[in-house]
C-alpha cells in the first residue's frame, strides 16, 4: 500500500494542475470493484482528492447494500463485478435514490442508460488526471 501511496500522491502533488481543482467539498465515495489492486488505487487517489470512501464492495448485492446504508454522494464503478454487474446495481440504486456514478472499466463497449444519472465512463488503464477531473465535475454539479 505504502509503494501506491507514495507513486500516486507523488503523481497527484507534483502537477499544478491536479492541486488547483482538489475540491473544497468532501465526498462520501462508493467503490465498486472486483480488482482489489484496482480498488486500492482508486481509495488512494479519492483520499489524496480529499474525498473519503465509504465503501469499496466487488459485488452486485453489496453495493446495493452499502449504498442504501452509506448513501453515497458518488459511486466509482468497474462494469464487470465479482459477482453481478456494476451498470445493474447502479441501475437498482437509482431506483432508491438519485445519485451520480462514475464507471472506470476495461469494457469498452459501455451504452450509457438513462435511468443512470451522471453516468461517465473512464477506460482502464486510466489517466488519473481523467478521474480526478471527473470527479471534480461531479461534486462542483457540472458534470
Amino acid at each position: 500500500m505504502v509503494m501506491f501511496r507514495n507513486r500516486f500522491s507523488s503523481q497527484l502533488s507534483s502537477d499544478p494542475r491536479l492541486l488547483a481543482v482538489k475540491s473544497s467539498h468532501r465526498a462520501q465515495v462508493l467503490i465498486m470493484e472486483d480488482e482489489p489492486l484496482v480498488a486500492l488505487e482508486l481509495q488512494i487517489l479519492l483520499e489524496d482528492m480529499g474525498h473519503q470512501v465509504c465503501a469499496v464492495v466487488d459485488t452486485e448485492a453489496d453495493a446495493v447494500r452499502e449504498a442504501d446504508a452509506t448513501l453515497p454522494d458518488l459511486v466509482i464503478a468497474d462494469i464487470q463485478l465479482r459477482q453481478g454487474n456494476g451498470v445493474r446495481a447502479m441501475e437498482r440504486i437509482a431506483g432508491r435514490r438519485e445519485v451520480p456514478v462514475i464507471f472506470v472499466s476495461g469494457n469498452h463497449t459501455f451504452t450509457p442508460n438513462p435511468q443512470i444519472r451522471t453516468a461517465r465512463f473512464i477506460a482502464k488503464p486510466f489517466r488519473v488526471e481523467n478521474l480526478r477531473k471527473a470527479v471534480a465535475d461531479i461534486i462542483a454539479g457540472t458534470g
